[in-house]
Parts: C-alpha cells; structure tokens; sequence
C-alpha cells in the first residue's frame, strides 16, 4: 500500500508472575499504527515509477521518490481498518470499502506489485500534526482511530455471550508476526536451548475451553459462550468429548475450521479441530506432557529448521503447502517452544507467526 500519491533482552521465560503475564497480555494488543524509520528503500526492476520502502520487517510499495531512508513515518499495518471519518484516509476509498458499525473505511491488506509483496501503508508523519514529538516506536493505534477489522461472524459461531474471554484459563490466543521481531528479540528466541516445533496455521476461528470449577466453559478469541446447540464451538466440545476429557484447571486452545468459516480455503467437508496449545492453571504444558487424545487432534507439524532471521521466517512460508489438503496453500506456521517456556519479547507468549505472502494476496 501506499501514500495519497502512489499505488497501493534478556530472555525472561515461564517465571513472570501472575501479575507480570497479565500486564503483558494486556499490552499485546495488535500495534496496528506506530511511528517508525523507514530503513531501507529499493528500486523494483522494470518499475518507473514506484519502489519498495522497509519498515521495521514489512515492505510497502511506494511512489518513487516519496520517502527516503531516515524520514520519519506513521507506518499502519495490514488488517487496519482505516476510516473514512477521518479525512487523511479518503484517497483509499476508490481502492475497496467496508463498512463497520455503520463507519466506512478501507482494510490494508497484502498485494503484490510487479512481483513485490506490499503490505501497509506509510504516511509521513508530517501527516498528522497531532503527532508533532512521537517517537519511533510509538503506538499510535489509539490516538489515530485505527482498529483491526473483523471478519462478520458466521451465524453458527455466534450466541449468546456470558462475558469476556476467559482469562483464568489461559492468555488470549495470538501470536507476534515474525516481521515485527527486532534483532535482539530475535536473538533471545534464536538461542532458547530447548527448541521450537512449527505447526501449520489454519485459518478458522479461535476456540478456547477450559475445564473450570463449575464445568466446561467455552470462548472464542474475545467472548465466552453459552452452550447451545447452535454454536460451533460448544458442537465441537461435545463432539469430541472435552467436558469428559479436559481434567480440573486444564485448558485447550485450537482453531476449528472447516465449512462455513472463513470461506473454508482447506476446502475440507464439515468442521474440524486442529489443537495448537494446551494449559495447565493457566500456564502451557510443554509438548510431551500433553495427554494423547489432545496430542491426536494437534495442528500438523513440518519439519522445518528454525529460521535464521525473522525475514527467512517469512521466505521459509512463501508459497507453502498444507498439510491438511495437498494442493492448497496453508497459511503460514506457528513457531512454539517446545517446552512450554513463554517470553517477555512475545509479550508473555510461547509462539510467533510466519504467514505465507501468496496465501494473504489471495485473499479477498
């Protein structure tokens, strides 16, 4: 993406307190508009007029000549939700519009551009004189009225919702984007002695259920559910047994995909659960101490050596090949540690993404 002119530390692991982990869930909310330095800006063979700028690990295609290396910018990540409300945004409209609770805006996405991926959109920072001493770094998501879109939930995975997500259970499912993994974050991870397995993400929705005092609970990425007959997410605990299964303080947490969710790109027939974390007491179980039933339904791993910088991450995904249907793309990896072990420089998490480019410019 593009501005009005263009075309589009120290490793802390598993002994954070429970006050430390909460903070640092709390702060991982996605930095979708931050101020930064452009780093580097290359020419794109047989482009005349634009280039490709880097920012912090992303690349954006820019107008020739727009930006130099050193200029300070508002750098706005891919799934921002950009409102038209305000006025600086107005130029994306001819580019695709959504519409949410009753606000039009347009949703970064990656595109490629003479075979380059672009993914955001840089704005000088001259842009937004409400910003006049930001810092690179700074989180301006906030003060901007940026938001991250959201699919609109298919009516299966809707109900009625009791409250927020269930925090006792575990930390929210995410997971830091390799690119936004500086040198010396990457250089904790690179050198945790224990390992990394990285297992295919699957694109579905997030489910969470936790075996709690009173019963099974069950959430997806934000809110608890009711059971009800209707809910994919209770469908699949009953289907699979988790009330029966999931021992007192144990929690698992998946992605179910499959018809109906997410345009089904595995296009596989009914719904399915691909595992990726399990917890005990709210902290993650490393790899082998997980009972074998959960163990079955895991998410696929690949063999994959663990990558020498956040960009061979990327590199590593371009163009990768599910394990669940041969000859459709999945959607990237998830690097997890093999024993459970979770970071500061992951903000209180065990895992990272790499996300396959041709699988997100596919995507309408």
């Amino acid at each position: 993406m593009s501005t009005p002119n263009q075309p589009e530390t120290e490793h802390s692991a598993d002994h954070d307190t429970d006050h430390d982990a909460d903070r640092d869930a709390d702060r991982a909310e996605r930095r979708l508009a931050t101020v930064e330095v452009v780093a580097a800006v290359t020419p794109i063979p047989d482009a005349d007029a634009i280039e490709s700028a880097q920012v912090r690990g992303w690349t954006v295609v820019v107008a020739k000549g727009d930006v130099a290396v050193g200029d300070k910018v508002v750098y706005f990540e891919i799934d921002s939700f950009l409102p038209f409300t305000d006025a600086r945004f107005e130029f994306l409209r001819p580019r695709g519009h959504k519409t949410v609770d009753e606000t039009v805006g347009h949703v970064l996405r990656t595109i490629r551009l003479r075979g380059v991926y672009s993914q955001g959109l840089v704005l000088p920072v001259a842009t937004f004189p409400e910003l006049p001493d930001a810092e690179p770094g700074t989180d301006v998501t906030t003060e901007l009225g940026i938001t991250k879109w959201e699919p609109p939930v298919p009516a299966e995975l809707s109900g009625t919702v009791l409250g927020p997500y269930v925090r006792e259970a575990a930390v929210k499912t995410d997971a830091e984007r390799a690119q936004n993994l500086d040198d010396e974050r990457w250089r904790v991870l690179a050198t945790h002695p224990v390992g990394w397995i990285a297992t295919e993400k699957v694109d579905g929705t997030s489910a969470t259920y936790f075996q709690s005092p009173t019963g099974l609970r069950v959430s997806g990425r934000n809110w608890e559910y009711e059971r009800s007959a209707t809910n994919t997410l209770w469908r699949i605990a009953d289907e699979f047994d988790l009330a029966g299964r999931l021992e007192p303080g144990m929690a698992v947490q998946g992605e179910v995909f499959g018809e109906g969710i997410q345009a089904n790109p595995l296009k596989i027939r009914g719904q399915r659960l691909a595992v990726f974390a399990v917890h005990r007491d709210g902290r993650p179980l490393a790899r082998a101490d997980w009972p074998r039933w959960a163990d079955d339904l895991a998410a696929p791993t690949y063999p994959l050596a663990f990558p020498g910088s956040p960009a061979e991450a990327i590199t590593q995904v371009d163009g990768l090949e599910s394990l669940i249907t041969a000859g459709r793309q999945a959607e990237g990896v998830v690097w997890h540690t093999v024993d459970g072990t979770t970071f500061r420089e992951l903000d209180g998490r065990g895992q990272f993404k790499a996300i396959n480019n041709r699988f997100l410019a596919r995507q309408k």
